[in-house]
């Protein structure tokens, strides 16, 4: 008899009739077909399973997820074994990535809460574009840079990544009180102290906002963002009418341009991984260590940073829900998020050594350099990815 005609049809573990993979026809002598490795079990024939292959697609729970995540917080401990050859116990590094990045950045968008109250605002009483002298447009120039700057702190406590949008603001604010003490100068000399002279036919026009006072002009009145290289303002004053106008919508409604910012950071990482795996290859380059293996210690590396950020993130969420009487248990969870914050650079150093096994003083030589040389790769990709969002928000 064949082996076809033994199999039992009412079996939990049969889910056709021929006992044979439905992908490939070769005859099944467990769950998984040893030719292909697909399934015998069909998600389209039982909910149960159907549910199960959801889960185990997108975070393999059949405990390595798990395992893979207790380990990672032991520097050092995944990657080693993962080269080593104990592969089947780990969640492979791209996918771990890919998942952490994905979570973390959503816990991020949900815990971000900015305050209308804390809002970027440059109108209202102290809008420049209505002053009738130029001693009033500093002063009012002034006063909204200094309200700017007091929010800045509380900004950075409800989302950190919000507070990159002062700056932009402030920049704002200067190249209103400019383009204005232009008009005033250029309508009459006078009016340079004189309070109550004449003030211009186009007074109360807003560069970049009024539909009438047309697109921005990018030479009198230039995008000037202190914290970002030359070239990234350049590009922006060459989209200056895209630009200027998002830089109001990001004064008025913050929480949409830091959830853009927050949605694109992943794609960003992406990109910056395989250049810090890069920097392992050449401090290493006498190691015999193959390129892809200095990126699995990049992937592992970086999984547990934004793990750690996920933790702060859900600390930070959690602190912030606290009522007014729970100040201690506030206190403890900001300590936590200090602890992780502190944690963050001691354990990729032990990670480097324990993985690339030199001496400490070699060991901290390389960290040290790599260090600075990812900062400004990241100083480079935020000064990007800020423009970006700007521009395309």
């Amino acid at each position: 008899m064949s082996d076809t005609a033994q199999l039992d049809p009412a079996s939990p573990l049969q889910e056709d009739a021929t006992g044979a993979c439905e992908n490939c026809g070769t005859p099944l002598q467990g769950t998984y077909c040893y030719a292909c490795g697909q399934s015998r079990h069909n998600p389209t024939r039982h909910l149960g399973h159907a549910i199960e292959d959801v889960f185990e697609s997108i975070w393999h729970l059949d405990g390595r997820i798990f395992r893979t995540l207790r380990d990672l917080l032991v520097p050092g401990r995944v990657a080693i074994d993962y080269l080593a050859g104990h592969r089947a116990r780990y969640v492979a590094p791209f996918r771990l990535f890919v998942i952490l990045s994905l979570l973390t950045f959503f816990i991020a968008s949900l815990s971000t809460d900015i305050d209308p109250d804390t809002a970027i605002r440059l109108d209202g009483d102290s809008d420049i574009s209505q002053a009738e002298t130029v001693a009033e447009v500093e002063r009012r120039r002034d006063e909204a840079i200094a309200a700017l700057e007091s929010r800045r702190g509380e900004l950075a406590e409800q989302a950190p990544v919000a507070a990159a949008a002062i700056d932009t603001a402030v920049s704002a604010a200067r190249s209103q009180a400019d383009a204005r003490i232009a008009e005033l100068r250029e309508a009459s000399p006078a009016t340079d102290d004189t309070p109550g002279a004449e003030v211009p036919a186009t007074r109360g026009k807003k560069p970049g906002r009024d539909e009438e006072a047309g697109a921005w002009d990018a030479k009198a009145n230039p995008i000037a963002i202190a914290w970002l290289p030359g070239f990234a303002n350049d590009w922006l004053n060459t989209q200056s009418d895209r630009a200027s106008h998002n830089v109001l919508r990001i004064r008025d409604d913050p929480e949409r341009f830091v959830g853009d910012l927050i949605g694109a950071i992943p794609t960003t990482l992406i990109f910056l991984v395989p250049l810090f795996a890069l920097l392992l290859k050449l401090a290493y380059l006498f190691t015999g260590r193959l390129y892809l293996e200095h990126l699995v210690v990049a992937l592992y590396s970086h999984a547990y940073l934004l793990l750690s950020l996920l933790l702060i993130f859900v600390a930070s969420a959690i602190r912030g829900a606290l009522p007014a009487g729970a100040s201690g248990l506030g206190v403890v969870f900001g300590l936590v998020e200090a602890g992780l914050w502190a944690w963050m650079p001691v354990y990729l150093l032990l990670m480097q050594r324990r993985v690339y096994r030199q001496g400490w003083p070699m060991t901290l030589l390389k960290y040290t350099v790599m260090g600075v040389l990812y900062f400004m790769l990241l100083g480079f990709g935020a000064a990007f990815l800020f423009t970006y969002v700007l521009v395309k928000m």
